[in-house]
């Protein structure tokens, strides 16, 4: 009720305001009162380490979810470490994947992972996807394009990447641009390979009164799936496997698969968000090169919208039967491929829609020095339709599928149902209070909780907090964060028709959340300490038959990260270690240490030429790392019968980098470790990565 009465007073302040001020008093009004939305954002080119622009020409920045509020995004634009921005292994301090760049990834470090998609399948691309948080707008006084091309291995298993942003301004107001991104591999081992495309058109427009940001994006992924290795020993004992010495084609190596098979995965996604600021023109103390005072406009309030719009797609295929003895039931003493439906060979497709829509009302903080914050109201509403195969009445969907003595006779095969459509609907309300400006105290809090629908009851609570002060006259900062959650576990947790793997989990229950951490930052010493704690109860997991399960007791993760660079002249050394616990390792399997180390030595030759000469390690401790199955796409606890330990090995990559003006270029030899230590280099449960293997690459910024 405070809240409401609030809102009723700062809009008829506003109103009343407006009218006052079409006058135009004069008042010492400070440019500091603006709202950050309407701040100049810093040029996020312009750091220390960046590809040198003499001027302001290009600002960077993302939008908050749901309400569109612009905030700084730093480019990648770095002279140094440029070779390891371009590998899986920089996405995370720790994570697995299946060796080749675009591969299915997951983060090892618990905290890092998000929260599940309904379509579950584009998951194991998040780092490939465009979304609504993760994507760029921009701000340029000139065209920009940046290029970017990386390749790695020879002819038969080479690697390469082709990436490209460009846009511009059409005066001060609009802007447009692209993205592309393709990565080709052809892998390293047995029907290993990957082909991901994916592309981005955007604009937006920018005025004291309306602000539109809005993009449509395209993906299209396709994975070459072999399984895993069929014989771990292949790769860290091939004396016992290779008695005669290991092959040199490492395509030779038995695979799980017998036959060929992949998934493609397909995205597409419509996003626009839009505000119209209502407000009032103020006569500034300054005066224009005629004399006449300056007048800004001051935004107090605005009317948000947003909708965003999703279609995604999945088809696991193979044209083989072969490929079925790799999902084989035992029926006391009996084995036959466990599958259901009536399929004659894997053809499995799914597809689902989403459409957000999101309208909001916010107060701006600082349009007056008694606003401290600013407060937003919104609500969402959202609609999603899923399509799955259908099930068939007379054929069995137990533990073993249809069974070994499975027949067609009773079934009309003329008449037979061809897709179950699922149908949700949800409408959530929320509330976001937040202060932006200054620096001494920040903060934001964000809270929303579904009032009708399909997922009643889920709420999710938010919030940040942050201090900065001078320490030995360099910033420093302490933050605070945490959140409360109650979800509705995804979709296809909850419904999965296919050939090797169907449920229907109408029992699982919300899975609630708790986590509390913080973060110290020193810049004076170059020190990043930060810990947390997170209870979750009734956490879904993929259990070892691959089939989604929820472990109803209490699971808590504990980690703590402490990042420490050190720079003497020419000399950097810059590290990283993350600790973390689980309380069920069984359940929630995770290495208790990550590290991260980078020595090198940076010189600047001819005053134009920087060269970085270096090589860093990725390390582990070893622990049960999951599998990753194809057929639902997902990381699965490992099987009893041949579980192995994954880590302990130092992934150890020398390179050298170069930056002259607008370009940077790199060679790098990748997990050269494998020639001297214990070769052991697998990421997931039987998935290796590539050996040795020389990466080079380019990028270059034309920004004229």
């Amino acid at each position: 009720m405070k809240h409401c009465l609030y809102i009723l007073v700062l809009l008829m302040v506003s109103a009343t305001t407006v009218q006052a001020q079409r006058g135009g008093g004069r008042g010492g009004f400070s440019l500091s009162n603006l709202s950050s939305s309407q701040k100049e954002i810093p040029d996020s080119l312009l750091v220390a380490d960046s590809a040198a622009l003499n001027s302001k020409r290009i600002t960077a920045y993302r939008l908050t979810p749901l309400l569109g509020e612009a905030y700084v995004a730093p480019l990648d634009t770095n002279r140094l470490n440029f070779g390891n921005s371009t590998l899986v292994e920089n996405k995370s301090l720790a994570v697995g994947y299946l060796a080749n760049l675009g591969s299915p990834a997951q983060t090892k470090i618990f905290s890092e992972r998000k929260e599940p998609r309904d379509f579950i399948f584009a998951d194991p691309y998040d780092y490939y996807i465009t979304t609504p948080e993760n994507a760029y707008f921009y701000n340029t006084k000139i065209p920009y394009t940046n290029v970017m091309y990386t390749t790695a291995g020879g002819s038969t298993n080479k690697e390469e990447q082709l990436k490209a942003t460009m846009t511009m301004n059409f005066g001060k107001k609009l802007n447009v641009g692209g993205d592309f991104d393709y990565i080709y591999g052809r892998g390293h081992y047995k029907d290993n390979g990957d082909k991901l495309l994916s592309y981005r058109l955007f604009g937006s427009y920018q005025t004291d009164r309306y602000e539109v940001h809005a993009y449509l994006s395209n993906f299209n992924f396709v994975n070459y799936e072999n399984g895993g290795l069929a014989n771990d020993s292949t790769i860290n004992h091939p004396d016992e496997y290779f008695p005669e010495g290991r092959p040199s084609d490492t395509k030779s190596y038995d695979v799980r698969y017998l036959a060929s098979a992949w998934n493609r995965v397909r995205g597409k996604q419509y996003f626009l968000t839009q505000r119209y600021n209502l407000g009032f023109t103020r006569e500034l103390e300054e005066t224009d090169e005629e004399g006449n005072p300056k007048e800004i406009f001051v935004p107090v309030s605005s009317i948000i919208h947003t909708i965003d719009y999703e279609d995604n797609r999945r088809h696991f295929i193979s044209n083989s039967s072969l490929i079925d003895s790799a999902y084989v039931v035992d029926d006391n003493g009996q084995r036959f491929p466990r599958i259901y439906g009536l399929g004659a060979k894997l053809d499995d497709q799914t597809s689902s829609w989403k459409l957000k829509n999101t309208i909001g009302l916010s107060l701006r903080e600082g349009f007056q020095d008694w606003a401290k914050f600013g407060l937003t109201a919104f609500v969402n509403f959202e609609k999603r339709r899923f399509k799955l195969e259908p099930r068939i009445e007379g054929l069995s969907y137990g533990e073993y599928g249809r069974g070994p003595y499975f027949s067609v006779e009773g079934l009309d095969l003329n008449n037979l149902p061809t897709e179950k459509i699922y149908d949700e609907f949800s409408t959530y309300v929320g509330a976001e209070i937040s202060k932006r400006m200054g620096s001494i105290l920040t903060y934001d809090a964000r809270g929303e909780l579904c009032m009708v629908g399909s997922d009643i009851g889920e709420f999710r609570a938010t919030g940040n907090l942050q201090t900065r002060f001078k320490l030995f006259k360099k910033d420093a900062t302490i933050r605070a964060n945490g959140y409360i959650k109650n979800v509705t576990p995804a979709f296809y947790m909850r419904h999965n028709h296919s050939r090797y793997f169907w449920w229907d989990n109408e029992d699982f229950n919300m899975i609630q959340q708790i986590y509390a951490g913080g973060e110290v930052n020193l810049e004076s010493t170059g020190t990043t300490l930060s810990a947390g704690v997170e209870s979750i109860q009734n956490y879904i997991y993929f259990d070892k038959t691959g089939v989604p399960n929820q472990h109803s007791g209490n699971l808590q993760v504990v980690n703590a990260r402490l990042k420490q660079d050190f720079h003497f002249r020419a000399f950097g050394w810059e590290n990283e270690v993350c600790w973390q616990l689980s309380s069920n390792d069984d359940v929630l399997p995770l290495p208790k240490l990550s590290a991260y180390s980078n020595m090198y030595l940076a010189v600047k030759l001819a005053k134009v030429l920087t060269v970085q000469l270096g090589a860093n390690v990725y390390y582990n401790t070893a622990y049960y790392a999951p599998y990753y199955e194809p057929a639902t796409q997902q990381f699965q606890i490992q099987r009893d019968e041949n579980k192995v330990k994954v880590g302990n090995y130092p992934l150890v990559n020398a390179y050298v980098n170069f930056h002259l003006k607008q370009a940077r270029f790199f060679i790098m030899a990748y997990n050269l470790s494998s020639k001297f230590a214990e070769p052991n280099y697998f990421s997931l449960a039987h998935y290796p990565l590539n050996p040795m293997v020389l990466k080079m690459g380019i990028a270059v910024t034309f920004n004229n």
